[in-house]
């Protein structure tokens, strides 16, 4: 199948905004947003009802229905991307992996619990091996999730691909993370055996703050990988950045990051022994109270916030430097994030999530006030299951549903604001593209619904 396009005639393959160039077969493409001010919010109600009423089984068609939605809303001279993905693909592959990972490591860990028992050893021995093995499960997850959208998206009839090994893309996801943990590790231990747990605690924290300055090498690496594999129909894209121009910006992440991080462990450390939950854990083992650990979260919360709006500017920088890197026939895609929006969009998403989480809270809780459903001393047992019952569906179907509404209408604001800035510098010899012979994954991404990876 070979992609045509018609200049000066309408029909199917007039491309509305495409401008010639002299070379045969070769145009310029413009990039756009369009949704027609379909924000997506009836869709979030939508899937939302229905998560409650099917008691979320329903997660896999509703993501398809918000990925056709926003690819839609994607124009390529004018004309939308298309989803061919369906929820019954990813439906199935979430039940594939839930019956060959999920499974099999439910029942290692009764198994190792049976064998040896009374062993918290052999039990951490045996948690240490999963999360290594998930942290590889993650890199995997994330290529095949790449590829499956890939393999679903198609402009004119002619659909993407990833080519290459998801093996291969989780071995590289794990060891640039992996290698640097141990080395850190081991001289922290070597360190705390020869002078004492002070000094090698010290050399951990500040080796694992030291690691974080592999980062920039590691994203671009990843980033290489992943980009030199995409054909978009027989076209391959190309990737020529490397790291080093990432680091001047970075800088300024990893060193404000490395404060807040110190201050965040001097606050918390400060919290704990001030308020004796500390010494309650060392006699006791016991939890502390609701309020101590409730400052200790809104302590963390506001780290992450801040390092959040901190690295605004570096993850602005590094997606304009993949993009300008990132080459398709004789044309260069083009990136104007900027920081202060990337930062904007990430502060009031979140807000819109957290104000519909309190929202539906409230609202969950007004409901059962409003009803009395509320236990009594006096009720019998089948009365006492039967307001249980209500008293969950009051704060479960609020919550549920707005929540949704509001990941939805983030999924939408994060979609409209990466592409409306995502142009393509140069010609694309069109004629030249045929459909991809490469053959696509059956199912959805099982791995990446596992570990929730992607907003859509």
């Amino acid at each position: 199948m070979v992609l045509r396009v018609n200049d000066e005639h309408s029909g199917p393959g007039r491309i509305g905004t495409a401008r010639s160039h002299p070379e045969s077969g070769r145009r310029r493409i413009d990039i756009s947003f369009e949704s027609h001010d379909d924000r997506l919010v009836s869709l979030g109600l939508i899937n939302g009802l229905l998560l409650v009423g099917t008691l979320g089984l329903y997660s896999a068609w509703a993501k398809t229905e918000v990925r056709r939605k926003l690819w839609s809303f994607t124009r390529i001279n004018g004309e939308p991307l298309e989803y061919t993905g369906t929820g019954r693909e990813l439906f199935l592959g979430l039940i594939i992996v839930f019956s060959l990972v999920i499974v099999p490591v439910f029942l290692g860990g009764v198994a190792v619990s049976l064998m040896i028992p009374g062993s918290a050893q052999a039990l951490t021995g045996y948690q240490f091996i999963i999360y290594t093995l998930f942290l590889f499960l993650f890199g995997v997850a994330t290529y095949r999730a790449k590829r499956y959208r890939l393999s679903r998206s198609q402009w004119r009839g002619i659909r993407g691909a990833l080519t290459g090994s998801s093996t291969g893309y989780g071995w590289t996801y794990f060891w640039t993370l992996a290698v640097p943990a141990i080395v850190i590790t081991a001289l922290a231990l070597a360190a705390a055996w020869l002078t004492g747990p002070n000094i090698g605690g010290t050399i951990l924290l500040g080796g694992l703050i030291a690691a974080l300055w592999i980062l920039p090498w590691r994203a671009n690496k990843l980033q290489q990988i992943a980009t030199t594999a995409t054909h978009f129909g027989s076209q391959p894209l190309t990737y020529t950045g490397t790291s080093r121009p990432l680091y001047a910006r970075y800088l300024y992440a990893w060193a404000g990051s490395a404060v807040i991080l110190l201050a965040s462990i001097l606050v918390t450390l400060h919290l704990a022994v001030d308020s004796g939950a500390l010494e309650t854990w060392r006699t006791t083992k016991q939890f502390p109270a609701f309020s101590s650990l409730l400052r200790l979260a809104l302590v963390w919360l506001t780290a992450l916030a801040l390092c959040a709006i901190i690295t605004a500017w570096y993850r602005a920088s590094q997606m304009r430097h993949f993009a300008h890197h990132t080459h398709i026939d004789t044309a260069s895609f083009r990136s104007t994030v900027t920081g202060a929006g990337l930062a904007w969009l990430s502060f009031t998403n979140w807000t819109l999530r957290v104000g519909a989480l309190l929202t539906g809270i409230t609202t969950g809780g007004v409901l059962i006030y409003l009803t009395g459903a509320m236990p009594k001393s006096d009720d019998t047992d089948l009365s006492r299951f039967t307001i249980a019952t209500l008293d969950v569906l009051f704060l479960v179907v609020p919550i549920v549903v707005l929540t949704t509404m509001a990941t939805t209408f983030a999924q939408f604001r994060t979609a409209r604001y990466t592409v409306s800035r995502l142009s393509l510098d140069g010609p694309v010899d069109f004629d030249a593209i045929l459909q991809s012979q490469n053959s696509a994954p059956r199912r959805g991404e099982g791995l990446a619904q596992m570990f929730d990876i992607d907003g859509f």
